[in-house]
């Protein structure tokens, strides 16, 4: 019997027709699933969840022409110069208010020195030329979020990180991510691969606040920087009209058409200029929690001759070298961190929850990982390269800043009534999330590419529509997963003092099935690589609970495979 008679054979056979019918049907059905589920993600969770649609537009031409207004920023800091950025493609002019001379006279350059003292406990730390930034000189981590806002925002971008000498820095993400010691490898590893692949800036905080810094300016003529401070709002009918600020010389108001509140920890709208301009705000509206943690970071310069030595398998790179991150379900709270950044400076971090004696010299940072859960899982290099930075210790000069983490909250503007139509808060002054897990200038990138979303939505005319309203509807869902995330992970350390009303189980769940996740990624990339993409905030949370990976967990809780 050839083919063709087979078919033909197979055809007639009533049974085989009826399992046909029977296979297309489930094969329609399967279809018709996965297509609902693409949908449902790529139209919906996408561009609701996250900033991945939205931030292809920042600083493309506004349609229309720009609103012939001007905007006042109460602070200029990272989250008021990159909402200025995004404002001044919209409007006219705009204002950033500022209350540190240093930043706006001399913010421009990194210098070439620092000022050092000695403190009591005998340990070198430096004199911060940003007074109200915790950790300055510390880096920042920067999830690939980061750095496609920045590069649309600034199309000059790379020459100004070449300005800096910060081209090298510039590379593709990765975390080298250790739990419980154990190594699980990023998707993405060539660190020569720039293009198609998530990118982050492996630099500090001083550097990343001085690369925008200067890019604003190179950019956008109609930003102006004015030294002072915001001390309060003034009513304008249902809207504000501008703000009241103290300078060294006397008070002044600077009007404007939309104000926003980038006054970070401070949260000046919320905390008393909204009241004191007539707008109630409920205390409600702000949830917080403590997760009475503390963490040191050391930054170290490291020599050309020492870099020549480093053990690593590659060498001395830019980026994450070494971690171990802490663990609630074996107990481990504590966490270790060692990072190469610009200027030929590493970091190292050690703290955690539960009061962790920190490290102030690289003995006590070798006795510190040595009692980790998990240590025995270290390369053998990784010793190996403690005994050469203990050798070099002196020569590296490293000083160190402390960093207690008090309260942490979230100001749930979105569930305000009768706020300002012109006011919007950025950054910080919405939601302070745990240093910690270096999420607070994504979450800011998040914010500023939300706003211009909202005002590419608007008519190019004054008065302005409910700005506030559109943009903290559109913002909350995006960042609520951070929230809900990090304070489940940090629900896990019995000393943490939960928010009002909640006990340390809430949303346990949430912190279980992550770590469940992680484990199922040491078996399977696919499963490591989504749980990877949402926490560098390139995939919605959502993924996280895919029918692929709830049918693994499924099957390996109950059959163990």
């Amino acid at each position: 019997m050839d083919i063709d008679e087979w078919v033909e054979y197979i055809l007639k056979d009533p049974r085989a027709s009826k399992a046909f019918k029977v296979l297309g049907v489930t094969a329609s059905a399967v279809a018709l699933y996965k297509l609902a589920g693409y949908v449902l993600r790529e139209l919906v969770l996408v561009p609701k969840l996250t900033i991945l649609r939205d931030v292809e537009d920042l600083h493309k031409p506004r349609k229309g022409g720009k609103i012939p207004g001007r905007v006042i920023i109460c602070g200029g800091s990272i989250g008021g110069m990159l909402a200025a950025a995004v404002c001044a493609d919209h409007f006219d002019s705009v204002l950033i208010v500022e209350s540190e001379a240093w930043a706006n006279e001399h913010g421009s350059e990194i210098p070439e020195k620092r000022e050092y003292r000695t403190t009591s406990d005998g340990y070198q730390a430096v004199v911060p030329l940003r007074t109200r930034i915790m950790q300055y000189y510390v880096l920042n981590f920067l999830q690939p979020p980061v750095h496609m806002a920045l590069n649309r925002l600034f199309p000059n971008l790379s020459e100004q990180l070449e300005h800096f000498g910060l081209g090298p820095t510039l590379a593709v993400m990765r975390l080298k991510f250790r739990y419980g010691g154990i190594y699980t490898e990023d998707p993405y590893t060539d660190m020569n691969v720039k293009e198609g692949v998530p990118l982050t800036f492996n630099i500090s905080r001083e550097a990343t606040e001085t690369l925008i810094r200067r890019s604003l300016k190179h950019s956008r003529p109609n930003v102006t920087f004015k030294t002072g401070t915001v001390t309060g709002f003034i009513r304008d009918g249902d809207c504000l009209g501008g703000v009241t600020v103290r300078t060294e010389a006397t008070d002044t108001e600077e009007r404007g058409d939309l104000v926003i509140d980038a006054t970070g920890p401070t949260q000046l709208g919320f905390s008393k200029a909204l009241n004191a301009a007539g707008f109630p705000v409920s205390p409600d509206l702000r949830v917080e929690y403590d997760p009475d943690m503390k963490y040191t970071t050391g930054v170290w310069t490291v020599p050309e001759h020492v870099r020549a030595k480093w053990p690593a398998p590659g060498g001395y790179e830019l980026g994450v070298i070494l971690n171990m991150t802490p663990d609630a379900g074996a107990g481990e709270s504590k966490a270790f961190y060692l990072v190469g950044m610009e200027r030929n400076q590493m970091l190292i971090t050690t703290g955690g929850w539960n009061g962790p004696q920190t490290a102030h010299s690289m003995a006590e940072v070798r006795a510190f990982v040595q009692s980790l859960d998990g240590q025995e899982h270290l390369p053998y290099w990784a010793w190996t390269l403690f005994d050469l930075l203990e050798e070099h210790e002196e020569e590296c000069t490293p000083f160190y800043a402390d960093a207690k983490v008090g309260p942490l909250n979230w100001i749930r503007w979105q569930m305000a009534k009768d706020l300002p139509k012109n006011f919007v808060a950025i950054g910080d002054a919405i939601m302070k999330l745990n240093p910690v897990y270096g999420q607070g200038i994504t979450k800011t990138c998040i914010d500023i590419t939300t706003l211009d979303a909202v005002l590419r939505r608007i008519p190019s005319k004054l008065p302005l529509p409910n700005v506030g309203k559109l943009f903290f509807d559109r913002e909350a869902p995006r960042v609520e997963g951070l929230w809900g995330g990090t304070r489940a992970n940090d629900y896990g350390w019995p000393n943490t003092i939960p928010t009002e009303g909640e006990d340390l189980n809430h949303n346990a769940f949430m912190r279980t099935w992550g770590r469940d996740v992680i484990f199922l990624g040491r078996e399977d990339p696919n499963i490591h690589a989504t749980w990877w993409s949402v926490n560098m905030m390139v995939a919605p949370a959502t993924d996280l609970f895919s029918p692929k990976i709830v049918v693994k967990m499924m099957r390996k809780k109950w059959l163990g495979w």
